[in-house]
Order: C-alpha cells, then structure tokens, then sequence
C-alpha cells in the first residue's frame, strides 16, 4: 500500500534517520571551537533549533549539559524521548528562535544545519542574534552555520540519497534554490521521503522558504544586534578551512564571542 502526504512535515523519526549523517567530525570541531576560544570553561551548552538532537545528544553524551530549543513540538517530544532511552538528562524548550528566554545563561550555543536559515528578514535575523545573546555568558561562544551560494546565477541545487536502519529504508532527495528571489533573497527548500517499512511505502514532502546571508552582510548583522564580537568563519568542519581561502563554498561556519 503507498500513501501520499504533501505539504506535511516529516515525522521526526524518519528525519533523524535520513540526516544520520558523519555529525561526529562537527561536534569534534564545535568542541574544538570551545577550548580554542571560549573565554570561559563551557559546561553549559544551548542548541538552538535543536531538530532530532544529533548534536545536541552526541555533546550530552561527552558530558555537557545541554539545553535544547525548538519550535516544533513533535521535535521536543522526539528529543526527549531518545534522551531518555539513553540515560541522558537534558532540558528542552519549545520556542522561537527570534525571542526566546532561558532561566539562566549558559557557556555557549550553537545553531547547526543552517538553521538561521528560517529568519527571513533581517529584523529577525538581528532579533535572533540579540535573543542569543541575551541567553550567554559573557565570554561565551556562538558557533553556527549558514548555506551559502558562491554565485547568484546558481541553478537549483538538488540531493538524494538512502539511509537504512534495521528494516526500515528511507530515500531522501533535497532541493535548495528553488525560485530565488534577488531582493528578499528568499528561495524554496523542498524535502522529500520515500519510507519503507512493513512492505508498505508512505511518501512525505515538506517545502519551507529560506533566507541566504552572504558574509560581509552577516557581519554587519551581527555589528548591528550589538552584544557579540567576531572571531573566526570557515567553510568546512576542520580549522584550516578558513572561509577566506574558499573558491567555490556552500557554507560558512561562524564563530562569534559574547561581550
């Protein structure tokens, strides 16, 4: 039997396996940024829009306390429910990423997967740096990344690829870029599923818009929020990919220092 759903967010288990990707090499480099630059020991980490935990659980695992932010609810409960099958104690908010409040600050934040992504406008997006800067420590990280096109006549980009976990097979194919705006410069992202599992196939598709920051209007952002100074960008998860040195790059990792 083959069900279709569209315009439906995937279900977080399917996401989770879907993205199941090497999210070993980012946290050993986020770990990395910590000790290399943080003006505090970082116990205390926040993931903002934390999605199905990959780097939130695999840094609890390593001993941090983290906190995880998100806005959907299905995500919270996702998260929840693996933290505690493994034994790991985390605390997890559901709120917007544009204003949020902790009950305390914390050592250090990240926002991964392109997350900021969803701020379309660049009142949130300054929203957002304030918010998170209001949630840290002073001498506390940020550390995020952001998709980056290296050309604005880029044609739309598309992915696929299958992850398997047990009995369960899922094909995920990915499109960015899609209807890029050059003003707003907004463009649609579409995800979609195709499960396996019980001889029965269930297709998901998602579609979202996005926002591209390009690096010199990052900075200006982050001047502009106030409350953080910049430390370093790359384009890859290893310390020698300094952004500067890319030709062609699809990402800038960012870190920032609170004040």
């Amino acid at each position: 039997m083959t069900r279709t759903r569209k315009g439906e967010y995937s279900t977080p288990r399917y996401y989770e396996i879907a993205f199941d990707l090497n999210r070993k090499a980012e946290v050993d480099f986020i770990e990395s940024c910590f000790r290399r630059w943080s003006r505090r020991p970082v116990r205390q980490v926040l993931d903002i829009a934390c999605g199905t935990g990959p780097h939130l659980l695999r840094l609890a695992r390593r001993g941090y306390r983290m906190a995880g932010l998100d806005l959907s609810r299905d995500n919270i409960a996702y998260v929840r429910g693996r933290a505690a099958a493994f034994g790991l104690p985390v605390s997890l908010y559901c709120q917007d990423m544009r204003r949020f409040a902790l009950s305390a600050p914390v050592d250090a934040a990240i926002c991964m997967q392109d997350s900021q992504g969803h701020l379309l406008t660049n009142g949130e997006i300054v929203d957002h740096f304030r918010a998170v800067a209001r949630a840290l420590k002073p001498g506390g990280l940020y550390v995020f990344d952001r998709f980056i096109p290296s050309s604005w006549t880029n044609p739309a980009r598309r992915w696929s690829w299958t992850r398997r976990r047990g009995k369960l097979t899922v094909r995920a194919t990915f499109a960015a870029l899609e209807a890029v705006n050059p003003v707003t410069q907004v463009f649609r992202e579409e995800m979609d599923f195709e499960v396996l599992e019980n001889g029965t196939v269930k297709r998901y598709h998602q579609h979202h818009l996005s926002r591209m920051v390009f690096p010199q209007e990052l900075k200006a952002l982050v001047a502009l929020a106030g409350g953080f100074e910049f430390v370093q960008w790359f384009y890859g998860f290893k310390l020698q990919q300094v952004l500067e040195r890319a030709k062609h790059p699809l990402m800038m990792i960012v870190i920032l220092r609170r004040r």
